[in-house]
C-alpha cells in the first residue's frame, strides 16, 4: 500500500492533517536534534532569527541579487532569487503560503492540503513520511517548505542529499502563526499582501475571548488515536488554544507535537475533560473503552466529548478560528463540573 493510500485509509482524518501516519512521524522524530543551519553565502547580510528579533529578510539589491533569510527554526537560507517554484509538505505550510499570497507559486502539496479551497486543485507528491521523489526532481522546484515538527526525519534526509533549498516552519502557539506568515511574505516578495493578513490574525487572536473559570484550570486530556495512544504536547497550537479556553493539557509537559502516551499515565492525572478527536463511531468506541476506569473524573462527570476540527490540527491560520468552537465544550463541562455534589468533587485530586 502506497503512503498515499495509508494516508486516505488512515485511522483519523487528523493523521493526514498532521502530515501522515503518526507512528511514523514519532518513530522517525524521536531523539532528533533540531535542524541544522544552513551555510550563508560569504559575506552576505543575515537578518536575527526569529527567537531574538522581529525576524527581518536582507533584501535583494536592485538587479536581483541573492535572498538571506532565516526562517522559523533559526536556520539561513540563502537563495539567488525569489522563489516561484514552491513545494509544501505540509498542509499548515501550504495555508500559510497562500495566506502570504504565494499560492500561485506552489506547484506541489502533500495529501491532507485542502485549505484554502484552491489548495485542492495543486497536485500531490505523498505525505510527510513518503514523496514521490522522481517527481520531485523533474518539478525543479527553487524552495521546499518543511514543518518542522511533523515532517518524517528521513524525509528530511532525503531532501538535503538531494540539495534542495529548505525553509523550515515551526509553530507552537497561535501566536506563532502570523509571524511565520509574515516571514513567508518577506521570503517571497509578498510582503504587502503577508503583513496586513498577519495583522488581522493578530487582532482575531486578541479578540479570543476570556474563558477562565473559578478555581484551578480544567484538566483536559486530548486524544488522537488508541493503539498507540496519541495526545497533543506542548509544541501544538492545540495546547495554547485549550490553555486560552480555560483549561491546562494534561501532558503539556511534552516537548513534542503528537507523543505517545500510557492509559495507566492519563488515568493518574485524572483528566476533568476528554476530547476525542476522531468521527462519531469511532469516538463512541473510545468512550466505551475508558468507561471502564470509573476513577478517572471525566467518566464520573460524563466529560468524555467527541471533539475534531481539521483547521486546529492543521495548525494554518484558520486555527485562529476554531479556537472558540473548542471553547464551548470545555465552558460546558465546567459548568457541569461546577454543578456536580460536592462528595463527587472530591475525587478530583491534584495533579
Amino acid at each position: 500500500m502506497s503512503s498515499v493510500e495509508r494516508c486516505r485509509r488512515g485511522p483519523a482524518q487528523v493523521l493526514c492533517v498532521l502530515g501522515g501516519t503518526l507512528p511514523l512521524v514519532f518513530a522517525a522524530m524521536t531523539g532528533a536534534t533540531t535542524i541544522a543551519a544552513n551555510a550563508a553565502a560569504a559575506g552576505a547580510e543575515v537578518a536575527p532569527a526569529p527567537a531574538e528579533a522581529a525576524a527581518t529578510a536582507a533584501a535583494t539589491d536592485a538587479h536581483g541579487g541573492k535572498i538571506t533569510i532565516r526562517d522559523d527554526t533559526g536556520a539561513t537560507l540563502t537563495l539567488a532569487a525569489r522563489p516561484r517554484r514552491i513545494v509544501s509538505l505540509s498542509p499548515g505550510a501550504t495555508e500559510m503560503l497562500f495566506a502570504a499570497g504565494a499560492g500561485e507559486w506552489i506547484v506541489a502539496t502533500v495529501q491532507g492540503a485542502d485549505e484554502p479551497a484552491a489548495a485542492k486543485a495543486i497536485p500531490r507528491i505523498g505525505d510527510s513520511n513518503a514523496l514521490n521523489y522522481p517527481r520531485l526532481i523533474e518539478l525543479k522546484p527553487d524552495l521546499v517548505v518543511v514543518w518542522e515538527d511533523m515532517t518524517n526525519r528521513l524525509v528530511v534526509d532525503s531532501l538535503r542529499k538531494l540539495e534542495l533549498p529548505l525553509y523550515f516552519v515551526r509553530v507552537e502557539g497561535l501566536e506563532d502563526i502570523p509571524n511565520s506568515v509574515r516571514q513567508l511574505g518577506r521570503l517571497i516578495g509578498t510582503s504587502g499582501i503577508a503583513n496586513p493578513a498577519a495583522a488581522l490574525m493578530e487582532e482575531r487572536i486578541a479578540a479570543i475571548g476570556s474563558h477562565q473559570g473559578q478555581g484551578e484550570p480544567l484538566r483536559v486530556f486530548y486524544m488522537l488515536w488508541a493503539e498507540p495512544l496519541y495526545t497533543i504536547g506542548n509544541r501544538h497550537v492545540i495546547n495554547d488554544a485549550i490553555t486560552r479556553c480555560g483549561g491546562r493539557n494534561i501532558f503539556g509537559d511534552i516537548v513534542f507535537p503528537a507523543p505517545i502516551v500510557e492509559f495507566k499515565t492519563v488515568i493518574e492525572r485524572n483528566p476533568d475533560v476528554m476530547l476525542l478527536s476522531a468521527p462519531p463511531i469511532t469516538a463512541r468506541d473510545w468512550t466505551e473503552r475508558w468507561g471502564q476506569y470509573p476513577t478517572i473524573r471525566a467518566v464520573q462527570a460524563q466529560q468524555i466529548l467527541p471533539f475534531s476540527d481539521a483547521r486546529l490540527e492543521r495548525m494554518g491560520p484558520t486555527a485562529i478560528d476554531a479556537v472558540e468552537l473548542l471553547c464551548e465544550p470545555l465552558d460546558k463541562a465546567r459548568r457541569a463540573l461546577e454543578a456536580m455534589p460536592a462528595a463527587t468533587a472530591k475525587a478530583r485530586a491534584p495533579n
